[in-house]
């Protein structure tokens, strides 16, 4: 059947609905046209990044060397603190800088025993610090000069780099060479006497002549810390001794006085050492007989 036409009016609005549509689509593609373009046409982020001046990528990469972890790693830190050095043991690696910080307000030094390279610190006082940077592989066992007690060790491991060397080029002449020999200098007791008197030296240094009389009161005041500090200087000094090319008669010597410093002051508590004191019959008799003992192999050596 055939549809009865529309009304007259409706045909009216028909035909502008019609145009509204038409114009809206147009408008619709031109946009998207437009955006396509725009993202055809707009450089990448990594195009916008190559165009900055060349300064601003050396700061970058400067910024960025600088907080690497690698450069964080390279540092090491040890507190002094409550006479101890902690920590007491490190490992680090050729190029390694360790860095000292005194904590305590007693001033302290590091000052290596042993080791590839001997160097020292100077007088740390509170707040103050020390950087060595090592470069040398091995095991550096250092102390405290102003309280000898004090020790601790930094080992370095790793490949040392290797010296230096020149290679001399060939005489032209065929003169006659003359070899002379050096005189050359053997370890003996002489060597062993400076090694046992370098701690001696140091701590009267470092605790007495550069410091001053407050400080000095101050530490005869801690009277235990005072008494364990002067012993173990003490058997610093004499350990080279024993361990060194001295005279077997010396080192039959000292033997009896070094242990008995170990076992009855070192190893000992301040009370215990008062309460020795206090049984003098008992104190005399042991030190007496300590004498005996240190001076009976002089008396063995001895020939009438």
């Amino acid at each position: 059947m055939d549809q009865p036409p529309l009304p007259a009016r409706r045909r009216g609005l028909l035909l502008p609905a019609l145009a509204l549509l038409a114009v809206a689509g147009s408008v619709f593609a031109l946009t998207s046209l437009r955006a396509d373009d725009q993202r055809t046409t707009s450089p990448e982020p990594a195009a916008q990044t190559a165009t900055l001046p060349a300064s601003v990528v050396d700061a970058q990469k400067a910024a960025v060397a600088q907080y690497s972890p690698a450069a964080e790693s390279s540092a090491i830190a040890v507190d002094i603190k409550n006479y101890t050095f902690t920590p007491a043991s490190i490992t680090v690696a050729p190029g390694n800088t360790v860095t000292w910080t005194n904590e305590d307000t007693a001033p302290h030094t590091v000052t290596v025993s042993s080791g590839p390279v001997m160097f020292a610190s100077p007088t740390l006082q509170q707040g103050q610090t020390f950087s060595y940077t090592f470069t040398q592989a091995g095991t550096y066992s250092y102390y405290c000069a102003v309280h000898p007690d004090m020790k601790a060790s930094v080992t370095v491991q790793g490949a040392t780099p290797p010296p230096t060397t020149t290679t001399t080029p060939p005489p032209t002449t065929t003169a006659p060479t003359t070899t002379m020999t050096m005189p050359t200098s053997t370890p003996g007791s002489g060597c062993a006497v400076k090694e046992a008197l370098a701690p001696f030296i140091a701590h009267l240094k470092a605790a007495h002549l550069e410091e001053s009389l407050g400080q000095q009161v101050s530490d005869a005041l801690d009277l235990d810390q005072y008494i364990k500090t002067h012993t173990v200087l003490i058997e610093n000094m004499l350990t080279p001794i024993l361990n060194g090319d001295a005279d077997q008669t010396v080192k039959d010597v000292l033997t009896p006085f070094l242990a008995h410093l170990k076992a009855a002051h070192l190893d000992e508590s301040l009370g215990q050492q008062v309460s020795d004191l206090l049984n003098v019959d008992q104190y005399v008799k042991t030190h007496t007989v300590l004498v005996e003992n240190m001076l009976e192999p002089v008396f063995n050596q001895l020939t009438c």
